[in-house]
């Protein structure tokens, strides 16, 4: 994150790490970039070490000679943040039942009436706040709900410096990582509000179909 890779830091002052996989990490090259992210909510252990793995996957299976890898790393810039969420991240660790197995989702900056956290992933700037009443999966304006969405888009100094950093970027493609349950959640979350065109359609139907297998 500029000025420096892994500098963005949340309210409790634990840095948010990006990391660089390339054959050229300190070059900008001009090749297509991947974004990768894990840990949105904290909760979702498994999110953060998937994207550990893919990290020691890519690596190990570059300097053994895997040409595809070696292929896939050399014509590309990938990036990964493997915890997004470092403060509700290590509250889970240390709070909720001290190995990673509490219940916490949100991150931990205070808020009003004594409750903590914002849901970071419903305080991104597309369709913040637009939920119907009564509508709890989608989102809430009380900050004591798991799924509170905050005093306005990118209210959090974590979607601030992830979407101040991306604008410095030329994203072609992005993978959030979630573990909520064994499927693949695809956009758009609010599909009456958007349309999706054919060849889009057709890719988000077919990649988690591969994915899958």
């Amino acid at each position: 994150f500029p000025p420096h890779v892994g500098v963005a830091h949340e309210p409790e002052g634990r840095a948010i790490w990006v990391i660089k996989i390339s054959d050229n990490v300190a070059s900008d090259e001009n090749e297509p970039e991947v974004l990768f992210m894990g840990l949105q909510h904290a909760r979702e252990a498994i999110s953060g070490s998937s994207m550990i793995f893919l990290m020691q996957f890519l690596c190990q299976q570059y300097a053994g000679g895997n040409t595809k890898i070696q292929q896939l790393v050399n014509s590309r810039e990938i990036f990964i943040i493997p915890c997004f969420n470092a403060d509700g991240w290590e509250y889970n660790l240390t709070s909720e039942g001290g190995n990673a197995g509490g219940d916490w989702r949100k991150n931990r900056r205070p808020q009003a009436g004594g409750q903590f956290g914002v849901d970071l992933n419903r305080n991104w700037g597309t369709d913040w706040g637009n939920c119907p009443v009564g509508d709890a999966s989608c989102g809430s304006n009380s900050p004591s709900s798991d799924v509170y969405y905050g005093t306005a888009a990118f209210s959090e100094p974590e979607t601030q410096r992830v979407r101040d950093w991306v604008y410095t970027r030329h994203f072609t493609a992005m993978i959030d990582q979630h573990a909520f349950g064994p499927y693949y959640s695809l956009p758009f979350g609010r599909p009456s509000l958007h349309t999706m065109n054919a060849e889009d359609a057709n890719f988000y139907t077919r990649i988690p179909a591969i994915m899958g297998k």
